[in-house]
């Protein structure tokens, strides 16, 4: 089951970037504190745990009850347009007045809540306060997290803009997360409750978290954008890897790592089998990579006896040409 988000013109989308610290702090509650887990490290999941004390059971099981993915969008109040710090987020949740979050509820729902919602919705203020606490908690703990992984964050913003400048902005969707795929116009990813959108004339905003490899939270209906919440790539058991310098793999800056090494080995069209040795990565990661550098149109394989070649499209020639020297 997959929800889809069809963009028919990405080049004509506008495309922002914001730092919302308050979305990986709704990432890693459910991540710790429920059974909804999505990879996040091990030490943030034990930072959040131990910050979060004796948490209220209703405000988790209506957040991360598996198999749901009902989500009031004042879970995040604020315009996603621009940065938005904890505080100023605390402060407008707690500022709610209670018939807010039934009205929201009721909508998301076309009025029938699922049974895990009955108990927020009985007692609303005592959900919205329970929910700005645990936000609060989390983010005491995490705050230094965020703020040594800013220069992380920082590249992501940068990635993004020159993506969107060089009309490779399908590469990076493509690589939002391990769910995704951007084919043929469309944003695809797993969903309990699948359904397909079109963005129009709504603008598109990209917000990187501190979460789990297997995090991704959405919301496609807003009336002016849409905004994606993704892991901020680069996160290497939940720290960040040595800064970028100008000396450094360009491409591996825009797809990553492996795909970098995948697209510029591939001068001349490879078997799988000699790929892998060349990058040195085991076969099934270069398998995996491939499929989604297939899917993006970077590369096509051919089947030729028992051997499958790998080669090199036109469009990621011109990419490794742009990015890589």
């Amino acid at each position: 089951m997959h929800t889809s988000l069809v963009i028919e013109r990405l080049d004509r989308v506008p495309v922002s970037v914001t730092l919302t610290p308050g979305l990986s702090m709704l990432a890693l509650i459910t991540d710790a504190l429920s059974g909804r887990t999505r990879g996040a490290p091990e030490a943030w999941r034990r930072l959040v745990r131990s910050a979060a004390g004796v948490p209220d059971e209703m405000v988790l099981r209506s957040l991360a009850t598996p198999g749901f993915s009902v989500l009031p969008d004042l879970v995040l109040p604020g315009e996603f347009t621009q940065d938005l710090d904890v505080p100023t987020q605390l402060e407008m949740l707690r500022d709610l007045p209670p018939d807010a979050l039934l009205s929201e509820v009721e909508t998301i729902t076309d009025g029938r809540p699922p049974p895990h919602w009955h108990p927020a919705m009985k007692h609303p203020n005592r959900w919205l306060h329970g929910y700005a606490d645990l936000v609060d908690e989390a983010w005491k703990a995490m705050r230094p997290v965020w703020e040594r992984a800013r220069p992380l964050l920082d590249r992501e913003v940068e990635r993004v803009a020159v993506a969107a400048a060089r009309r490779s902005l399908d590469v990076v969707l493509n690589g939002l997360h391990n769910g995704c795929v951007f084919e043929d116009g469309t944003l695809s990813f797993p969903d309990f409750e699948p359904d397909r959108f079109s963005i129009g004339s709504r603008g598109l905003v990209l917000m990187p978290m501190l979460s789990g490899p297997n995090a991704l939270i959405t919301r496609l209906d807003g009336p002016d954008a849409v905004w994606i919440g993704y892991p901020l790539p680069g996160l290497i058991d939940g720290a960040p890897p040595a800064p970028v310098t100008d000396g450094d793999d360009r491409l591996g800056f825009l797809v990553g790592d492996v795909r970098s090494a995948i697209l510029t080995s591939l001068e001349r069209p490879l078997t799988m089998g000699a790929l892998a040795r060349r990058v040195k990565y085991a076969p099934n990661v270069v398998t995996y990579h491939c499929n989604r550098l297939e899917s993006a149109g970077l590369i096509s394989r051919r089947r030729e006896g028992r051997e499958i070649y790998v080669h090199r499209t036109d469009r990621a020639a011109v990419l490794v040409s742009l990015f890589a020297f």
